[in-house]
Order: structure tokens, then sequence, then C-alpha cells
């Protein structure tokens, strides 16, 4: 059975988040802070974005429009959503709730590519299947919701699978994880917790604008890749982005670095700090 494909409807515009109300806890500081001592990262994450929609707007014309392109648009949407509302939670300080956002968006691209890679041949399988059927019995529309994960693309992707596999630890409830966004101020005498906590914090904001940044250059190469799927012209727009994003990622930003202690996988956080003026500390998580 042949399924129609509709033309897709595209909403291409990526915005950084409005400024936040006065009594929103620190949000109004960190949104201040954040654009103003990272005002660099933030452009180059919203000109990935949006470039990104622009290539999904052109690539919804009937020549561009097979099951593949649609299936792989679909994933790539959750993805751009997610890092588009991950930056705009980190523009009101909300760590905690940025880093989900990030590791979400990393798993929505590798499934992307996987199913790119393999010509949608899942997707297909699952439409001839019944994917999308009317279930009478229950007088419904179906969308059968059949499991598909990436795992091939996260364990070998220089870049989707170690920001997977960190992301995925920050996102869960272990202890350390949540000292990071909720407790960062406690040293081996003490606990200092809090709640709610949107003050800005540079070495948080540069984790998460880092990880941001890296999934739109993933998400560039990724289109590269596939030319014939998708509408990107002659790809100079999206290298150039590529490059000038790259050019951020300095020794001196706040990053995590994966390492082994006593046969135990760990991370290692170099340049942590809450202010721009502080002197950078390292933890280990």
């Amino acid at each position: 059975m042949s399924i129609r494909i509709s033309p897709p409807k595209v909403f291409p515009i990526a915005t950084g988040a409005g400024r936040p109300a006065a009594d929103a806890g620190g949000s109004l500081d960190s949104h201040r802070q954040t654009s103003f001592v990272l005002e660099g990262d933030l452009a180059a994450v919203l000109d990935g974005l949006n470039l990104e929609g622009g290539v999904a707007a052109a690539s919804t014309g009937a020549k561009s429009r097979t099951q593949a392109m649609v299936a792989a648009l679909g994933l790539w949407s959750r993805s751009w959503l997610c890092r588009l509302e991950a930056l705009h939670a980190v523009q009101w300080g909300n760590y905690a709730a940025a880093t989900p956002l990030v590791r979400s968006a990393a798993d929505f691209q590798a499934s992307m590519l996987y199913l790119l890679r393999t010509g949608a041949a899942e997707w297909q399988e699952w439409l001839e299947g019944g994917g999308i059927a009317i279930a009478p019995e229950h007088h419904a529309t179906q969308f059968a919701l059949h499991a598909f994960r990436a795992g091939e693309i996260l364990a070998a992707h220089e870049v989707l699978g170690p920001l997977y596999r960190v992301a995925t630890d920050l996102s869960l409830s272990h202890f350390g994880s949540t000292l990071l966004v909720a407790g960062n101020e406690s040293g081996p005498d003490h606990v200092a917790m809090t709640f709610g906590d949107r003050d800005f914090h540079m070495g948080l904001a540069e984790i998460h604008l880092g990880w941001l940044t890296d999934l739109g250059i993933a998400q560039a190469d990724a289109l590269r890749e596939f030319d014939a799927v998708f509408e990107i012209g002659d790809g100079h727009s999206l290298q150039g982005w590529r490059e000038r994003a790259g050019a951020l990622a300095t020794t001196s930003r706040c990053r995590i670095e994966p390492v082994e202690v006593d046969g135990v996988r760990r991370y290692l956080v170099h340049n942590w700090r809450r202010e721009p003026r502080s002197a950078p500390k390292r933890l280990l998580l």
C-alpha cells in the first residue's frame, strides 16, 4: 500500500528567550549575563538553528518529499525543538532542565542518522505493517509506538555518543549530578543545597552552550552527508557556520572530560566557576 505524503508544515525560525519577569528568581540576572558574557555562543547556536530551519523549509517541495525525508524530518524536528528549549533554559538559568533536553536532542539526532543510513527501511516496514491504521475496537486512529533506538550510532559517533553518555549521567538522579546543579557550593565539610536556583553560573552555561554547539555541528554534518535527501543548496552556508562554531571551542571554556579512576568511568570538569571573574577550578564527578 502506498501512503501519500502531505506537504510538511515547517516553522523554521528560532529566537532567543524573552526577558523573564522581575520576580523569576535569578532568571533576570542569568538572562542579562548570558546575553552579555556569552553573546557569541548564543548567536552561534541560534544561527545554526535558523540555518537548519531554512534547510527544512527548502526540503518540503514535491521533489524532496520522500518517506525517508519525512521520517528523518520528524526526528530532526524533535531534536531542533529540544535544542531551542535547552537554549532558552540556559538563558533563564534553568540548567537542570537544559541537561535532559540536550540528552534527548542527541538521541533524536542519532536515530535520524541511523534511519537515513539504513534507507528508512524500518520506517517503511512499520508503515506497511499497519503503523498508522484504524483501531475500530477502540474507535481510534492507531500510531503504533514501535521502539526505535540508534545504539550503534551512539556507540560509534565521535560527537553524539560521548555527549549522550555524559548528558544521560547528569540527567539522572545521581547524588553528584544533583550537587552539580543544585548544591555546587558544597565542600567536604558542608552541604550547601539550593531550591529553584536560577542564578547565572558561568561553568554550567558554558557546558550547555558547548553541547548545543556540538549538536548543531553534528546536525550540519548529517545534512551534508544526506544532501540527496535534503535541499541544502551548495552547502557553503552550513560549512561556514560549522567553521565559525567550531572556533568557539577553546581550552578556557568549562568542559567535561571522561576519565578513568580506579577502573571506574568518571568525569573531570575543567574551568568550573560561577562568575566570569572567579578563579577556575576542577571538579571530579
